[in-house]
């Protein structure tokens, strides 16, 4: 789904890791470290990261406030939010 979104005349979005999905959480999400509250727009949910633990699993992360909560889950059968980003 990221890899072919065309939007706002981009088409070079990406599905993020795990890393620099926890730096959207830390920051622009409800982990609100620099005290700009969800900016992110972020439900309450799981995203899926990129990242993938094995062939079977791949990273996702919980957006709750204060949790954060990164988990190597299976691929098949979760059905969890994306957020594609863009390099800058």
């Amino acid at each position: 789904i990221c890899a072919n979104l065309s939007l706002a005349g981009y088409t070079d979005w990406f599905l993020p890791s795990k890393d620099e999905l926890n730096l959207m959480y830390s920051n622009i999400g409800q982990g609100n470290l620099l005290g700009l509250g969800n900016v992110g727009g972020f439900a309450a949910y799981y995203y899926w990261s990129s990242t993938e633990s094995d062939l079977y699993y791949a990273w996702r992360q919980y957006f709750a406030f204060g949790t954060g909560l990164q988990v190597a889950t299976t691929k098949n059968y979760n059905l969890y939010y994306v957020r594609a980003i863009r390099a800058f």
